[in-house]
């Protein structure tokens, strides 16, 4: 008798865990539940914005498979299995272990036949206690396309206030059944978003008063469409509109303003002489949209009597390349020096430990400052070179470290008039010397009817990939070459 209630209790309990799972009407299906890992692998994607690791107890990222060419039956999948139906629709949660667990606590077996392809996205950051739908607004697996293989996002406007939900996303290649291994998925997650901080620092020997910081021209709303065709995705985004006289800074108090030589604020962070930047989630921005953009500067120097406001209106430079790319943060600083102001930047990955804003430990030293001393046309006082005959001019400067990283020019101003001969070169420890040659375009179809001219940008691309504006250390005269006017 009690051999016999043992075995019922048994068989209910078998019974009763093949009902609360979800499987498959296949009799031939593999016994091996599909399961999956979240990579991490790339520097782009070891952290969150916040810092927080991806495999953060509690964090959710919702995952797709689309099963196709499946003679099976499963009750709970939604659509057609044979073209192409969802087989999971289900969020995995991290709890520690290398495999991320189905929140639903659902077991979904490898199938006999078909193929598989599997898709996901970060649903739920358990820090900020937010949800991707929440986020977008919507229920975005109603936003994919099983046909198309494409995930629609709907226009998301971020601003400085905005929840920093760090949205990531990963497909797969094709699983074709059977297989002999039932080795774990493999997501590879991406960022969807770039990242931005900004940053004042005064260089110069005076107090300086700082009234307000805008910037404009940056698309800070737009939708996007995550095409998983390919491996890995692609993004296409559409912005709807551009941050409008979005300030960063006009409502702080006059004390906090104020910063003396060697002081540094962040923006947004809103902390003065900090070593590690805030950033700010962004949509990404192709070069052709950061062409408007601009960052605008009202400021006065508390040494001057007759209390004169000055205003800079600062474009995002061009050797920034493709753009602000997902998954790079741009550290962006505003370098007040003696009565002159620059925008400089840093180019860094995702995860970044490194004090990118310490001045104390400057990487680009031992530098002799850009000079044209060896050219007829040479006028130090008014920091011009002027073309003499058409001939070109001779520019030198001096860099001792890093050795191993690339030097650049970025020619700005009337550059159709001038080519730049080299442009970039290696830092050299033993052979830190450098010159170049500004060439005049004596092209006759060209208007000479005034002066044209033409200034520099150098920056530097350290050995870990990091490019940083260096012109206040080589060109902190501002030179400019002068084609005279005939």
């Amino acid at each position: 008798m009690k051999n016999n209630v043992l075995t019922y209790l048994l068989l209910s309990a078998v019974l009763m865990a093949f009902s609360c799972a979800k499987q498959p009407q296949d009799n031939s299906s593999n016994e091996t539940g599909i399961v999956f890992q979240a990579e991490e692998g790339t520097m782009s994607t070891k952290a969150l914005l916040t810092d927080k690791a991806l495999k953060t107890n509690g964090n959710r990222i919702h995952v797709l498979d689309v099963l196709s060419g499946f003679t099976g039956s499963a009750s709970w999948a939604e659509g057609n299995l044979v073209t192409g139906g969802l087989y999971i629709n289900d969020d995995i949660v991290y709890n520690g272990s290398v495999i991320w667990g189905y929140n639903s606590g659902n077991v979904y077996p490898w199938t006999s036949d078909g193929g598989h392809q599997f898709f996901g996205w970060y649903s739920y950051d358990q820090a900020l206690d937010l949800t991707a739908d929440s986020y977008f607004g919507t229920t975005l697996s109603s936003g994919f396309s099983v046909s198309n293989r494409t995930l629609s996002l709907p226009a998301k406007e971020m601003t400085t206030d905005t929840p920093q939900f760090d949205f990531l996303y990963a497909n797969t290649g094709y699983y074709l059944m059977p297989r002999t291994s039932t080795d774990p998925v493999q997501l590879t997650m991406q960022h969807l978003f770039s990242a931005i901080s900004v940053r004042l620092y005064n260089e110069s020997q005076d107090q300086i008063l700082v009234k307000n910081v805008t910037i404009t021209g940056l698309k800070n709303k737009k939708s996007a469409e995550i095409d998983f065709v390919t491996t890995p995705a692609t993004t296409t985004q559409t912005a709807t509109n551009e941050f409008l006289d979005n300030a960063l800074y006009n409502a702080l108090p006059d004390a906090t303003k104020t910063l003396v030589s060697g002081e540094s604020y962040d923006l947004l962070a809103r902390v003065k002489n900090t070593s590690v930047a805030e950033y700010r989630l962004i949509w990404p921005q192709p070069q052709e949209e950061l062409t408007n953009a601009t960052i605008t500067v009202v400021y006065e120097y508390l040494a001057d009597e007759e209390h004169i406001q000055h205003t800079a209106n600062l474009s995002f430079p061009s050797a920034i390349g493709n753009g602000l790319q997902p998954g790079v943060r741009y550290a962006f600083t505003l370098l007040f020096t003696q009565k002159h102001i620059e925008l400089t930047f840093k180019v860094n990955p995702w995860l970044y430990e490194a004090h990118e804003w310490s001045f104390d430990e400057q990487s680009i030293s031992e530098v002799t400052e850009l000079d044209f001393k060896d050219n007829e046309g040479y006028d130090k006082p008014s920091k011009t070179c002027r073309i003499i005959g058409g001939n070109p001019v001779k520019g030198t400067f001096r860099i001792v470290n890093p050795s191993g990283a690339i030097w650049s020019i970025e020619p700005v101003g009337d550059v159709e008039y001038f080519s730049i001969s080299p442009h970039q070169g290696t830092v050299n420890h033993d052979h830190p010397d450098y010159e170049f040659y500004v060439t005049p375009n004596l092209d006759p179809s060209l208007d000479r009817s005034s002066d044209k001219k033409l200034k520099f940008r150098f920056y530097v691309q350290f050995t870990d990939g990091t490019v940083h504006d260096a012109n206040s250390e080589i060109n902190r005269d501002n030179w400019t070459v002068i084609l005279p006017k005939i």
